[in-house]
C-alpha cells in the first residue's frame, strides 16, 4: 500500500516579506515547524528554513531583528501534488536538492513536508509488509503467530 503526501503534510504559515528574522523563528517556534513561506511584496513565495536562519543569519553573527524575511528567503518553491507518491516526493527533493517539498492541490499551497518524515514513512510501510508477508508465510505453514 503506497503513501500520499497528503496523508503526510503538515499546514505551514506564510508570513510578510518585511517581517524580521525574529519574528520569522518566534512563528516557527509557535508552529512546531522549521520552516516558513514568505509572501514576498509582487505576491511570489519563498521559503526560510531553520538552516537557513543558522547559515544566514547566525554563523555570520547578523541580528536577526535588523534583517527582513526577503533577504534571506530562497526562490522558487519546490513543490509537488498532494497526490505524489512518498517515493516519488523522494526522488523530486534529491534531484532539488532540498529537505523540504510543498504540497499542493493545483494552485493552492497544503502544506510541507520533510524529508525525515517521508523516509520514516518508507520505513513503516516497509515494516508493515514485511509484517504481512511473515504472517502470510506462518499461515500457510500452519504456524502459530508469535504475537
Amino acid at each position: 500500500m503506497s503513501v500520499q503526501l497528503k496523508e503526510i503534510i503538515k499546514p505551514i504559515p506564510i508570513v510578510p516579506y518585511s517581517m524580521n528574522i525574529a519574528g520569522v523563528a518566534v512563528t516557527m517556534d509557535l508552529n512546531k515547524l522549521h520552516c516558513v513561506l514568505v509572501e514576498y511584496i509582487d505576491g511570489s513565495l519563498g521559503i526560510i528554513t531553520e538552516k537557513d536562519i543558522i547559515r544566514k543569519v547566525v554563523a555570520r553573527c547578523r541580528d536577526p531583528s535588523q534583517i527582513k524575511a526577503f533577504e534571506i528567503m530562497k526562490q522558487p518553491l519546490i513543490t509537488a501534488d498532494a497526490e505524489t507518491d512518498i517515493r516519488d516526493a523522494i526522488q523530486i527533493m534529491r534531484k532539488c536538492n532540498v529537505r523540504n517539498l510543498i504540497v499542493t492541490n493545483g494552485s493552492e499551497i497544503l502544506g510541507v513536508v520533510k524529508r525525515s518524515t517521508i523516509l520514516n514513512s518508507i520505513k513503516f510501510e516497509e515494516e508493515d509488509n514485511w509484517t504481512e508477508r511473515v504472517e502470510q508465510i506462518q499461515t500457510s505453514r500452519g504456524e502459530d503467530l508469535l504475537y
